[in-house]
């Protein structure tokens, strides 16, 4: 089955493939990053030269002071927090149609983890119990539950399995918003069963619920209010028994078609899938094989067989971001 993806639109830290605007004038080069290129609509940005800072340019750090993280660039004495906040929330409110974000590592202007913070601004101490870097932290606020990582973590391929299957989903629910037609919201719904079963069992109900309100004259708010609990569904973690659950939901489905070697085949890949041995798409190829043997329409129509572009399917991992 051939699927349509649309198109995700991702806010992307220019410095990942785009432009040579690191401090020291380097362009980070990334595998993924340009494989996924034809896939979504990048909007690249630099926090750093959007606010005039040279490149070159001499460094940033982020300082705990009084209990408040402020951006600094010690060769020149300025704090830049104000005028990166200021950035941060003009050009985030300006965007629109957004469905994720990927941002640089470690950067001290819009990094969401490894990001270091002094206890001085001319000290090698670092404190680790602050965390509300500039630019990120604008997007929490601006842009709440919405999917956001860094170049790093989607080296894991848990964490970029994940991103990718929410970003496309909530691209898929922009597309059809536009219609805003109940028929077209109760499909996408279906479709959704088993994928929303690896996020929150009680918000994929509340969507039921959402949708048993419709009426002609609040078709509107109806659309609004599913995605805002859309985006709180794939906020949640998700945890490996939720996501064996569905699994085994759709395993159901073939219990009278598959041979007793088949079944003890299954349980043995699930074994290993939860030690996170495996990523989530190679169980999903064993039972979208079955639904194709079995012509099992209604599964065949399960966005969790076909969460994203199979070409961005990559069992390379980097071992290292197994917690979240």
């Amino acid at each position: 089955m051939n699927k349509i993806f649309y198109k995700p639109n991702i806010i992307i830290s220019k410095c990942l493939n785009f432009d040579n605007c690191r401090f020291n004038g380097d362009m980070i080069n990334d595998n993924f990053l340009k494989k996924l290129w034809e896939f979504v609509n990048y909007i690249p940005v630099c926090p750093e030269v959007a606010i005039w800072l040279w490149v070159p340019r001499m460094p940033l750090r982020l300082v705990n002071i009084d209990n408040e993280t402020r951006l600094l660039q010690p060769s020149s004495k300025s704090d830049l927090t104000d005028k990166m906040d200021d950035f941060s929330i003009e050009f985030l409110k300006k965007q629109k149609n957004i469905d994720g974000f990927i941002m640089k590592n470690r950067s001290p202007s819009c990094g969401i983890k490894d990001v270091k913070i002094y206890d001085k601004e001319d000290s090698h101490t670092i404190n680790t119990k602050h965390s509300a870097w500039i630019f990120w932290k604008n997007i929490l606020e601006i842009y709440n539950s919405y999917p956001i990582e860094d170049e790093w973590r989607l080296k894991n391929f848990r964490l970029r399995e994940e991103f990718l299957t929410k970003i496309f989903c909530l691209a898929e629910f922009r597309e059809i918003s536009r219609t805003k037609k109940i028929v077209d919201l109760t499909e996408f719904q279906a479709k959704n069963k088993y994928l929303f079963m690896f996020y929150s069992q009680s918000i994929q109900v509340l969507l039921w619920q959402i949708l048993a309100s419709y009426n002609k004259e609040n078709i509107e708010e109806i659309y609004s209010y599913y995605y805002k609990q859309l985006l709180k569904l794939f906020d949640n973690p998700t945890k490996i028994w939720k996501m064996i659950n569905s699994l085994n939901h759709i395993f159901w489905y073939f219990k009278d078609t598959c041979s007793k070697e088949e079944k003890e085949f299954f349980i043995e890949t699930l074994d290993v899938y939860r030690e996170w041995r495996i990523p989530t798409s190679s169980v999903i190829s064993i039972l979208k094989t079955w639904a194709l043997r079995d012509k099992k329409e209604y599964i065949l129509k399960q966005t969790i067989l076909n969460p994203f572009p199979k070409e961005l399917i990559e069992l390379s991992d980097s071992w290292r971001l197994l917690e979240l």
